[in-house]
């Protein structure tokens, strides 16, 4: 366990430099600081690490995808400074985001600019044809996140959305990234296209994962432990796997004029989040995407074994296993 530790920090530290060292070719002053601002900012470099690792555990070498996890890293942020201004979101890990410290011009100015450096970092140290290889990889997953949060913003305005349709938005909009990561930390590795396609599962199958967790947690997490209001999604009337899954199953009058409230008004008063609580346990729908989440965890640990059984494969599960018991 401490030789995991070692790797995972050695490979955080590692990312952490290459974000600093981009800094350098940022020239004007207010996207210097703002850059600067948001990499400091914390974060668990979960994709980086996510490259890193896969790409490790067909050569051995944990550092040989470090450009391009950072590479990802960078798009990941990209996404998040344009998300909170489409957001209104003030805060982000507890401090403002880039567009309130600054203004929406700057941090629109400062997602565009981290896409650039992004794109630039990739292809560092890659022969031609693997940069060519994860430059495609590195777009289709850009394309596939703004086309998830394209579906997003549509499912704003419906009631009438599918599980299926849900699955496919989160696939895309949460999903698109980490199967990013997998699948070009895999091509500087490698390996051949069997194993791409296996390590692109992995990374839907644990972006899907991670939206239930949070879907999850907004409903029975701590807000000092997961620094997010309890029952926030269902206050904004965000339709997560829990609401569309209610609405499939309720059939009581109080659980459907609770739903009803919920879709009229675009969410629920404060005082109400007790009582959507008590329909899902009561449908049984909190036990059932908990097993829900165990099941796609297995099925990634068992891809992975499937790949390689070796150090790395086990760096990577074990690292993921920490993920799975937030709320198992």
């Amino acid at each position: 366990m401490r030789t995991n530790i070692r790797i995972t920090e050695n490979i955080i530290n590692e990312v952490n430099s290459k974000l600093m060292e981009i800094e350098k070719e940022i020239n004007t002053t207010k996207l210097k600081e703002s850059y600067s601002y948001l990499i400091s900012n914390g974060g668990k470099r979960f994709r980086p690490l996510m490259t890193t690792l896969s790409c490790a555990m067909f050569t051995s070498d944990y550092l040989m995808a470090v450009n391009q996890g950072t590479a990802i890293e960078l798009l990941h942020n990209f996404t998040l400074v344009h998300d909170d201004i489409m957001d209104k979101s003030p805060l982000r890990r507890g401090k403002e985001t880039i567009y309130q410290k600054w203004d929406d011009t700057t941090a629109i100015l400062l997602g565009d600019l981290i896409l650039g450096l992004s794109c630039k970092r990739l292809k560092l140290g890659l022969e031609p044809m693997q940069g060519m290889k994860a430059m495609n990889v590195f777009n289709s997953g850009l394309v596939e996140v703004c086309d998830g949060q394209g579906y997003d913003l549509d499912f704003e305005t419906r009631n009438d959305i599918s599980l299926e349709e849900y699955d496919m938005m989160i696939e895309r909009k949460t999903g698109s990234l980490i199967k990013v990561s997998f699948v070009i930390g895999g091509i500087v590795g490698n390996a051949n296209e069997i194993e791409l396609e296996k390590l692109a599962q992995i990374g839907n199958e644990l972006g899907k994962a991670f939206q239930l967790q949070d879907d999850l947690l907004d409903i029975i997490g701590e807000q000092h432990e997961f620094g997010k209001k309890t029952g926030q999604d269902i206050i904004e009337g965000k339709k997560t796997y829990l609401i569309i899954k209610a609405k499939e199953k309720a059939t009581k009058k109080e659980h459907l004029e609770l739903l009803d409230r919920f879709f009229e008004n675009s969410g629920l008063v404060e005082n109400e989040v007790l009582k959507m609580k008590s329909l899902f346990e009561e449908l049984g729908i909190i036990e059932e995407i908990k097993e829900l989440i165990i099941e796609k965890f297995e099925l990634v640990f068992k891809l992975i074994k499937e790949i390689r059984d070796n150090e790395y494969s086990n760096i990577l599960i074990d690292l993921l296993t920490e993920y799975k018991t937030r709320v198992v």
